[in-house]
């Protein structure tokens, strides 16, 4: 049995929530590679449209960001399940407004759905998270 100084042991990091791992790295994926995105939804593959996947994409980097962030040692004093809802907020919002996009544009009905469904999972991802 080796010392342990309660200090240190207090500041190690903890295991990342998956949720947030899956976050992070289909965020990075879009800002990185946009037009795969585009391509899987068949939809059009215009500047506008590239931009438009790198910025949900970035969203989906600074959320994944802030929960792995929270969820560490140093981010306790402010974690709790409210990060864990505020994310599943924030997901069903995107949502809702995705599937609002696909009603009114019926060009990129197919990638808004593909963002809806996407978040809608992530979602409930959060919701069946227990809170550590």
């Amino acid at each position: 049995r080796g010392l342990r100084c309660p200090a240190l042991a207090e500041r190690s990091v903890s295991t990342p929530r998956p949720v947030d791992v899956a976050r992070l790295g289909l965020g990075a994926a879009a800002v990185a590679r946009p037009g795969l995105f585009l391509r899987l939804a068949r939809g059009r593959v215009g500047r506008g449209e590239r931009v438009t996947v790198r910025i949900l994409g970035a969203r989906y980097l600074v959320q994944s960001g802030a929960g792995l962030t929270l969820t560490q040692p140093w981010g306790r004093p402010w974690a709790g399940p409210w990060v864990r809802d505020a994310d599943a907020a924030i997901d069903l919002v995107h949502a809702a407004t995705m599937v609002a996009l696909a009603t009114i544009a019926p060009t990129h009905r197919r990638l808004a759905l593909l963002s809806a469904a996407t978040a809608i999972g992530f979602a409930a991802a959060d919701l069946r998270e227990r809170i550590r």
